[in-house]
């Protein structure tokens, strides 16, 4: 297991050695393509200063006919296409750049994702992690601007302000100080700006993850219907208004103090722009640079200053998201589930004992001292009111969360001691909060085992067995191919029919667990109960785990599990339940009317 590095453990040399290679790997010819051509970007500018000096001179020369018209012909042609050299390769970086960003971006958010999917499933329960992984988000464009900036300060910064130190001081010694004049405010800046930024980033996550939320519940395609059904856009506006203003807020707090620093530092920039110009013109009237020199070294004062102030606005702009950058790196060295991939067989006994389970920051368990061994091939059903932890049994029983104390075994194989992957093979699930997703019928179904080739025949066949007819052309047009979405120029279907279609993706994938996690609660009882006994015939070769507040659906299973504040408090199936007169029968007889 990777050693967790604190945030301020990881300084600029950390980021240099981590960020480098993953810039690398994605793109090595393009990067390698950028270097080069930001050397010759730099050749190319520092050399214009020379054939500026030499232009003026020799177009000077011709007017006091110290030499011939023709070499201030061949002089201009020479400054002109340098010129012409140095915007051409200007649009290849500047192209080249485009490019790769997006492919190396790509690969560090594939990073991100790929980490995502290695964190323990129960930390997706606990806010400072969702945090991490939206300031890692916006942590990846900061960390690939850093590696060519670094790189840059090689290729084209360090190298042409050596340049331009040894051109000046050829000229005139104390010309050397043009580059303090200019280098030392603006650099200064910069650093004491870091500063200010360092703790932004951290106030910034979680209120921007709010305002995200209350943005969507207010225009959401999941929310708008309800919330406009309801008339409270005004409501999710006022919180809108007030995380946007606690983020402006933090904002305008950092940008104002950033801004005084700059004010008074640029000051002293300009005051340095004066004096530059003092030094030149009295080394010309002293005769010592010549015209051209007095020329070039004129005309370059504003290119140095704006490849100065590129080079301080660059390093302000690392320092400010210098928090951005060791979040991205801080999030991709959490400790991963690094657990061996075991072969677990699960067409065997699954048995939790004395565990208890607690969720991140919670002050009491959500589920307390379990017992339970669900054999090969049985149903059960999981009852009980809501809140009574049906579904975080269920987590616990298929491997999603480990036991906080206790352990759950499939098999002889403790869910501790492998893998995710080992955990999720041959399980397949149905939840409440299915998905509806934007593809065809056909890829809706297949798309929960994409291990194996698609069957047509098998997701036809799954989903007749749901009671969707893909031979109705007045619904599918298409068939299986028909696009389920509006958006995308296809159909919408009804809530019961996403419903069995959710059912049979579950079913289609190769599983010897099933689970059903109320799938079907927001349908009559009637209609669900009707669903559930046909998904016991389909799925008679597998272990099924049925979850449901519903006592009318449960008759179905081999035994009931009653769950009541956490704790098994019944179990047995439904005959038995009812003589023992318990809650289940309370549940029951007060829900019989819906059955009728």
């Amino acid at each position: 297991m990777l050693k967790n590095k604190t945030k301020d453990s990881i300084n600029f040399f950390y980021m240099i050695k981590k960020i480098y290679p993953m810039c690398y790997k994605p793109q090595p010819g393009y990067f390698v393509y950028k270097q080069i051509l930001s050397m010759l970007l730099n050749v190319f500018v520092g050399m214009n200063v020379m054939i500026t000096q030499m232009f003026f001179d020799t177009v000077y020369n011709a007017s006091l006919r110290k030499s011939t018209f023709y070499s201030a012909i061949t002089a201009l042609i020479i400054y002109v296409s340098f010129k012409l050299a140095n915007d051409i390769t200007n649009a290849m970086n500047s192209f080249s750049w485009n490019v790769q960003i997006a492919k190396i971006l790509g690969y560090l958010n594939s990073k991100i994702n790929k980490k995502s999917g290695l964190i323990d499933p129960v930390e997706y329960e606990n806010p400072k992690r969702l945090d991490d992984i939206n300031k890692a988000i916006k942590g990846a464009e900061p960390a690939v601007i850093f590696c060519f900036f670094t790189s840059g300060l090689i290729t084209r910064y360090v190298t042409f302000f050596i340049f331009m130190g040894f051109y000046l001081v050829s000229l005139k010694s104390t010309l050397i100080l043009c580059l303090l004049f200019v280098f030392v405010p603006a650099i200064t800046a910069h650093i004491l700006r870091s500063s200010v930024f360092s703790k932004l980033e951290d106030k910034a996550a979680p209120i921007r993850r709010e305002f995200e939320a209350y943005q969507d519940a207010a225009s959401g395609k999941n929310f708008y219907k309800e919330t406009r059904n309801l008339g409270s856009f005004r409501y999710f506006k006022k919180l809108i208004e007030n995380t946007v203003y606690s983020l402006n807020a933090a904002i305008w707090d950092a940008g104002k103090r950033s801004a005084l620093i700059d004010l008074g530092l640029n000051t002293l920039s300009f005051i340095g722009y004066g004096g530059v110009l003092l030094l030149l013109l009295k080394n010309l009237l002293d005769g010592e640079i010549s015209i051209g020199a007095f020329a070039a070294v004129y005309s370059s004062i504003g290119m140095l200053f704006g490849i100065m102030e590129e080079f301080t606005s660059r390093i302000g702009t690392h320092a400010d998201n210098f928090e951005l950058i060791r979040n991205f790196l801080r999030f991709l060295i959490i400790p991963s589930d690094n657990r061996p991939n075991l072969k677990i067989n699960k067409r065997d006994n699954i048995v939790i004992e004395n565990a208890n389970f607690r969720y991140p920051n919670a002050n009491k368990d959500a589920l307390k001292n379990i017992n339970l061994t669900i054999k090969p091939g049985e149903t059960i059903a999981i009852v009980g009111e809501n809140g009574a932890g049906k579904t975080t049994l269920v987590k616990l029983l298929t491997g999603l969360y480990k036991p906080t104390n206790g352990s759950v075994k499939i098999g002889k194989t403790d869910v501790n001691t492998t893998s995710y992957r080992s955990l999720f093979e041959k399980v397949s699930g149905v939840f409440q909060k299915y998905q509806r997703y934007a593809l065809t019928l056909k890829e809706n179904v297949q798309i929960s085992d994409l291990k194996n080739e698609c069957n047509e025949n098998k997701v036809e066949e799954t989903l007749e067995q749901n009671s969707i007819n893909v031979k109705n052309k007045d619904i599918f047009p298409n068939g299986l191919d028909t696009m389920l979405s509006r958006e995308f120029d296809g159909i919408d279907l009804s809530g019961g029919q996403w419903q069995r279609i959710a059912i049979a993706r579950g079913l289609y994938r190769d599983s010897d667990i099933i689970v059903l996690d109320e799938p079907t609660a927001a349908i009559d009882p009637i209609e669900e109960s009707a669903i559930y006994k046909k998904f016991m015939k389909i799925s008679e070769d597998k272990t099924a785990i049925i979850v449901t507040h519903r006592m009318g659906s449960a008759k179905i299973a081999e035994r009931i599990i009653v769950m009541k504040d956490g704790e098994i408090t019944e179990m047995g199936d439904h005959d038995k339940l009812l003589n023992d007169d318990g809650v289940y029968a309370e549940m029951y007889n007060a829900q019989s009317g819906w059955y009728k």
